[in-house]
């Protein structure tokens, strides 16, 4: 990297760390009490009932115009978000000499500017037209020869009509492009896994029945994707990106039930039809049945605990596929002044076995293709040639995690992840051993501060240290460093 390089992203790391050192004093408006205004509290010259109010600073002025403005009519609201993002990653396809500079090896660092603004207009009671639109431009430090700004897109990610008590019934129906998060995101979150968080959207169509008088409530959910996102409109300025691999036509049946006091139990069957487009890396042809179940709720005061298991079946490139997955979480709350939480989770994701020609027995996220426990590590499986993008699979994880708030405003979160690969389903292969089943410890630390109710910020390091599952030349440590901004209108 040249020096230009490297000082520039220094520089944009330096501001993010600056703007953190300063966020007490400079946005939060803390200040010791004058001696005077001690005294006035032991002898106040005036009855505490008549005392004038602390004035407010001028964030917290700031934030109550911000508020007022959001909903100017009772039919009209809207919105908009502004984040920065300075990403920096080091050897994140575990190969720092790898020949394609800054790609897969050595040194990438660039910077994510996202803007959204929407809109929901309310014609008639119980009638919701819901709209927004987004661009993120994302411009590059590293590596050298990179293109200085990155051509992207500009499209609608939500635009859809929500009826709710349809016709006098429990019936709510959203249709049109929309955002879906069910349960924890483990299996359905993301639908358009290409362009990491710019976007999430699902084009479909969702009818969620609450079944009277039983605290249950039913899903159903047809979605159809495009790999270009245009099912239901095309971008308003188009690069011809894609955002997923294949055409995608789906349907999810989730039920949810809450009759038991601090219990959530959820059952759901997943359907995927997936078409491949000629030319596209990672496309595939296939169809999946997930069924599974999820359960989650709290022990006691101090426990909570979650857990979700799944088994798959169908064809994946000309392959029967035969899966299974499981995800749990326990954590203690200690509920003392410091808000000290801990926690551990276990997750197994079955991989596909060498010796059995002719099926598949690796696990597929289907829409969970996100970064659920690491920035880094869904990079580090596509870039070794392991998988697509965030695809993670043949793998066991144990984890144990620890949050606090040391103020109001800040929150601190550390984890420890090993990795484990029960199949070792790349052995032979280049970067890859024979028969090593360890494949690492990952560190992650990630601060979040909130300046204001309508500004926050956050810095994420990540360090994976690879284990025996790898081989030279992909055996370097790898490294993840974030700093982002984030502002809500």
């Amino acid at each position: 990297m040249t020096r230009k390089t490297s000082t520039g992203r220094v520089c944009s790391l330096m501001v993010l760390a600056v703007a953190f050192g300063l966020a007490p004093a400079a946005w939060a408006g803390e200040t010791a009490p004058a001696p005077e205004a001690k005294a006035a509290a032991v002898k106040p010259e005036v009855p505490p009932a008549m005392a004038a109010p602390p004035p407010a600073s001028i964030f917290d002025e700031m934030d109550l115009w911000i508020d007022k403005t959001k909903a100017p009519f009772p039919w009209f609201k809207w919105g908009a978000d502004l984040r920065f993002r300075d990403e920096y990653f080091n050897a994140a396809g575990l190969n720092s000499k790898s020949p394609v500079k800054g790609t897969k090896g050595d040194e990438t660092n660039w910077q994510r500017i996202r803007a959204r603004w929407w809109t929901t207009v309310t014609p008639v009671k119980d009638v919701d037209l819901n709209l927004r639109i987004e661009w993120e431009g994302r411009h590059w430090s590293a590596p050298d020869g990179t293109p200085t700004w990155a051509k992207e897109q500009v499209l609608l990610d939500t635009l859809n009509l929500k009826f709710t008590n349809f016709l006098g019934t429990p019936l709510t129906m959203v249709l049109g492009r929309q955002d879906i998060i069910l349960g924890d995101g483990w299996l359905a979150q993301d639908g358009t896994s290409l362009d990491g968080s710019r976007t999430t959207f699902f084009d479909a169509a969702r009818f969620s029945f609450a079944i009277p008088n039983a605290s249950t409530v039913v899903d159903l959910i047809f979605i159809d994707n495009k790999h270009r996102g245009n099912a239901i409109v095309p971008p308003l300025l188009s690069f011809k990106t894609n955002l997923i691999e294949q055409d995608e036509r789906s349907l999810i049946l989730w039920v949810a039930n809450r009759s038991i006091p601090n219990t959530e139990i959820d059952g759901y069957y997943m359907y995927k039809d997936s078409d491949s487009i000629a030319g596209v890396s990672g496309t595939e042809d296939s169809f999946i049945h997930t069924f599974g179940a999820r359960i989650a709720g709290e022990l006691s005061d101090h426990w909570k605990y979650r857990a979700e298991g799944a088994t798959q079946f169908g064809r994946r490139n000309d392959q029967y596929l035969r899966a299974f997955g499981f995800n749990s979480r326990l954590t203690y709350l200690a509920k003392d002044a410091l808000n000290n939480q801990f926690r551990t989770s276990f997750e197994y994701l079955s991989g596909d076995e060498p010796g059995t020609t002719g099926t598949n027995e690796g696990w597929v996220p289907l829409w969970g293709r996100w970064p659920q426990w690491s920035e880094l590590y869904v990079y580090t499986v596509a870039f070794t040639g392991e998988s697509r993008i965030a695809e993670v699979n043949d793998i066991y994880r144990l984890a144990f995690g620890w949050t606090c708030n040391p103020t109001k405003k800040l929150e601190l979160n550390a984890d420890y992840h090993l990795l484990f690969a029960p199949q070792n389903q790349k052995q032979g292969t280049a970067g890859f051993s024979e028969s090593g089943a360890f494949r690492g410890q990952l560190l992650t630390f990630l601060a979040n501060y909130t300046f204001t109710k309508h500004l926050k910020g956050h810095i994420l390091t990540e360090f994976f240290f690879p284990g025996n599952y790898y081989t030279s030349p992909k055996d370097d440590i790898a490294t993840m460093l974030r700093g982002e901004l984030y502002f809500t209108w």
